[in-house]
């Protein structure tokens, strides 16, 4: 028997596609205030986000 899969609602959705636009603007260099205003989001998760992408690079796993 097939293993049921289950469909991502949209909120789900809504928030992969805002953290992947956190990643992007952060590894262009956006200061975090702007990507704030731009996805609307709380500063906090913003600075989450992009603290682990500074840390990345720090260690080298991040390439551009």
């Amino acid at each position: 028997m097939a293993a049921k899969r289950r469909a991502a609602t949209t909120g789900e959705v809504v928030d992969l596609l805002e953290k992947q636009l956190i990643v992007t603007m952060g590894l262009a260099g956006v200061p975090q205030h702007n990507i704030r205003a731009v996805v609307e989001c709380d500063l906090n998760r913003v600075s989450r986000i992009v603290k682990q992408l500074k840390r990345g690079r720090a260690k080298g796993d991040v390439e551009l």
